[in-house]
């Protein structure tokens, strides 16, 4: 078995600046799909998701009756029975030496996917934050619902950010964290940190990731 790829899984919350963050690993030369979703007026730039993972994901959460804004606790997703066929297959057809994922359903799902994932590739987690009133906020403004019901979807995901960050046990050797506000402010120790992981020199494309995180993006 040759060398394993380098794989960055970004884990967020819905509306947390995880676009952004991933656009930028995009500029690094991160592969994050051969087919993203669409642009939105909500997400102007871009998502930067893979199609067929947030699709995986939905059938991952639909398995146990449930969607993204009604998620399931870790319990009831650890009993589901999706089949692991499909996940070994988008992992064989997806993977490349360098390459990215991104959907904030991942935080709910990543229990199923983390065994696979971490047979196919050295995992870096890419752990991004954003207070969470602004998150919720953002998402209530967007789907056009109200604050509680923003606060009640979300809880769930600020849980599992924390439980997978600080309880899990993944080596802090393997996380980076990232501001959504830091990243706009000051870009650099972001973009240093993700070139030394690939093995680019450490400023590799900082000029464009500036240019790309300009104050339009942020979108309440």
């Amino acid at each position: 078995m040759g060398e394993k790829s380098k794989l960055f899984l970004v884990l967020c919350l819905h509306r947390s600046g995880s676009s952004a963050t991933a656009g930028v690993m995009h500029l690094l030369g991160i592969h994050m799909g051969d087919k993203l979703l669409p642009a939105t007026p909500h997400n102007q730039k871009g998502h930067y998701e893979n199609m067929e993972f947030v699709q995986l994901n939905q059938e991952i959460l639909r398995s146990v009756n449930s969607t993204w804004n009604n998620p399931p606790s870790r319990d009831k997703i650890a009993v589901t029975n999706f089949p692991a066929t499909k996940i070994k297959k988008f992992i064989q057809n997806n993977k490349k030496p360098v390459w990215g994922l991104k959907d904030p359903r991942t935080l709910l799902t990543l229990d199923i996917w983390k065994p696979y994932l971490e047979e196919a590739a050295d995992i870096t987690y890419i752990f991004v934050h954003r207070p969470f009133d602004a998150s919720v906020r953002s998402l209530a403004n967007r789907d056009r619902n109200g604050i509680g019901t923003a606060t009640q979807i979300l809880t769930s995901y600020l849980k599992n950010l924390y439980h997978y960050r600080h309880t899990y046990g993944i080596p802090n050797g393997k996380i980076i964290d990232v501001s959504f506000q830091d990243l706009l402010i000051n870009p650099e120790p972001f973009v240093r940190k993700v070139n030394r992981r690939i093995g680019n020199s450490v400023d590799n494309n900082l000029n464009q990731v500036k240019q790309f995180l300009d104050s339009t993006l942020k979108k309440f």
